[in-house]
């Protein structure tokens, strides 16, 4: 009997747990009616994510996170990190995004850096003393910025292609050329690339982040490396390490750059031979 009595008491205390879970849930607050929401996942926080231009698109994007603890009180002082995932290829981005805290719970997320279109996940990461929980908001069909030249990437090989080495930013930001360190470009071999980073004055940008991307519109796959930013050179130049192309034909390569609280995006073509 007394066996009996015992365990009716830990399936009321069980029951009376999910109830205080549900309770709490269901007690968060959400502020903008256009706003994504989620409870993570041990329910330890509440994460409502306002996305500026109202959806992800390829290239350079932020948004504003709103945390809340299980009170639905104001979350201060946390440690935020937003990690973009596309699942079904089992990768992120280069770089990591970069949390500000604003005060009043509010945290402003810039630097997402989506370097293609597809299927992606922004993975909320919420650590406030001994707490820690994870949201994670789906976005299952990311497509391409339309407003910056990046959109070339969805068409056919253009019959006016832009093969050039220097070029302005999407919103003008920076002037960026570069240049390879091995010419003609190599296929199947590992290379150096150069990249300059200037003002639109001609004034050399240093301590920039640099991610770089990189696939081939008419064949639907990317690069086989992972090229990164090794080493930043006088003059507002970076060594771009670990390029390499598989095969001839014609690539697009995309960096996303942040300098000084600016970013923006620019992309090159290149028509590869054997």
């Amino acid at each position: 009997m007394k066996k009996l009595i015992a365990v009716a008491v830990i399936i009321l205390a069980g029951c009376a747990m999910a109830g205080e879970k549900a309770h709490m849930h269901n007690s968060f607050t959400k502020h903008y009616e256009q706003s994504l929401f989620k409870v993570t996942g041990k329910g330890m926080f509440s994460v409502e994510m306002v996305v500026k231009e109202h959806a992800l698109t390829t290239g350079v994007n932020s948004v504003d996170l709103i945390i809340h603890d299980k009170n639905d009180r104001d979350v201060i002082g946390a440690e935020i990190s937003v990690t973009p995932w596309m699942p079904e290829m089992g990768h992120g981005v280069f770089e990591k995004p970069k949390v500000t805290e604003r005060g009043g719970g509010l945290y402003a997320v810039e630097n997402i850096i989506i370097i293609m279109s597809g299927h992606w996940e922004l993975r909320v990461d919420v650590k406030k003393g001994a707490e820690e929980d994870t949201a994670v908001f789906d976005f299952p069909d990311v497509k391409v910025d339309t407003g910056h030249e990046h959109k070339a990437i969805t068409a056919p090989l253009p019959s006016d292609i832009d093969l050039s080495t220097s070029k302005l930013s999407a919103k003008g930001i920076f002037n960026v050329s570069f240049t390879s360190s091995l010419d003609p470009i190599p296929i199947n071999r590992i290379h150096k690339w150069i990249l300059r980073v200037d003002t639109p004055k001609g004034e050399p940008v240093t301590d920039a982040n640099i991610a770089i991307d990189g696939d081939m519109p008419e064949h639907g796959h990317g690069l086989p490396t992972r090229p990164e930013v090794t080493e930043e050179l006088a003059g507002g130049e970076y060594v771009v390490d670990g390029m390499k192309f598989s095969m001839p034909g014609w690539w697009v390569i995309n960096f996303g750059i942040t300098a000084e609280g600016k970013s923006d995006t620019v992309t090159f073509n290149l028509l590869l031979k054997e």
